[in-house]
């Protein structure tokens, strides 16, 4: 059998191993100390012998760690995330499939056949969405949000790197939860006045965010439905991140209209997201982080491709639409409407 089917078909034995070396924190361990025998490795972790043979013969087979003379070490891979400052964000990623993701992503067949998030319901709580039944559950909550932020984080820059805000001067950030992005873009461009809109739950915790930044006079909160409510008018830019994928292109339309009439006569709305290939079999981060969204998320999204976001565009108004590719291991791309 071909070697990448083995990996397709013990996918979720791959990931177990990775999460392994994550949880049991052996990648930092060995980074921290450059090698280590198996005895002491065996001990840091608090292993038996035989667990800690099964969790290095599979990660040495996977190509992850490395071995000599019983002396191991991280893959190059390993050692490149934490020479570029990127490990933490790779281990909240980790954590969030193995607390979050796999559970649910188990129904992604019936939740093709029903065309529905079914893996919402092996999840406590109650909600359409699994953003609602995190309320329920601190601890996946928390696991979740510290991923959304580390990610964000790490992706923000690269909107700054592409989009000019000095000629604007009201901004308006739809679905910006608990605000970490808002903030992001106020501290980049103080002579804006930036607003947050979001359901009233996500209140207290942006505040206090934004009091801590001392962001008090440049933010505010927008309290509202982005389904239901009407935008705040007199916009310059209005921005949806990480936003979109999750819903389905009539209710994309629907804000994107709302948008275009929100925005001043010469505003734009500017898309920051995961983005496909219009080819769609492309980038494969994407591709994969779509099961999450047809099986979990709200069940009616997906990683769409430019091609989807540029028709949206046009067919609520916008006259020229522009496209741009982020330079990053992320499928981050931008996209923005002009009025």
């Amino acid at each position: 059998m071909n070697k990448d089917l083995i990996l397709y078909l013990h996918s979720a034995s791959v990931f177990q191993l990775l999460h392994a070396g994550v949880e049991l924190k052996l990648f930092e361990s060995l980074n921290k100390n450059g090698t280590l025998p198996f005895f002491k490795i065996s001990n840091s972790l608090k292993l038996k012998e035989q667990p800690t043979r099964c969790l290095l013969f599979g990660l040495k087979a996977l190509g992850l760690i490395n071995e000599s003379n019983n002396e191991y070490r991280n893959s190059n891979s390993i050692s490149e995330l934490f020479n570029n400052n990127e490990f933490g964000l790779f281990k909240k990623m980790v954590l969030i499939q193995a607390h979050i993701m796999y559970l649910g992503q188990t129904d992604f067949v019936e939740s093709l056949k029903q065309n529905t998030n079914a893996g919402l319901s092996r999840y406590s709580g109650t909600g359409k969405t699994i953003y609602e039944k995190l309320e329920h559950n601190p601890k996946l909550k928390k696991i979740f949000y510290d991923y959304m932020e580390a990610y964000s984080d790490y992706a923000i820059p690269f909107l700054f790197k592409s989009v000019d805000f000095s000629k604007d001067n009201f901004v308006l950030d739809v679905g910006g939860g608990e605000g970490n992005n808002t903030i992001a873009i106020a501290k980049q461009n103080p002579h804006l006045t930036v607003t947050l809109l979001e359901l009233p739950v996500a209140k207290s915790i942006a505040y206090k965010k934004i009091k801590q930044n001392n962001l008090t006079k440049q933010i505010k909160f927008f309290t509202g439905d982005m389904f239901k409510d009407d935008f705040p008018k007199n916009q310059d830019s209005i921005l949806f991140i990480h936003q979109l994928v999750i819903w389905s292109p009539e209710q994309n339309k629907s804000m994107l209209k709302k948008a275009f009439d929100s925005l001043n006569e010469n505003g734009r709305v500017i898309i920051f997201s995961s983005v496909a290939e219009d080819t769609e079999d492309k980038p494969l981060m994407a591709a994969l982080d779509t099961v999450y969204f047809r099986a979990i998320a709200a069940g009616n999204g997906m990683i769409y491709p430019w091609k989807d976001y540029e028709k949206l565009l046009h067919d609520v108004g916008f006259k020229k639409v522009e496209k741009i590719k982020c330079n990053t291991w992320t499928p981050h791309g931008i996209i923005i409407g002009y009025k």
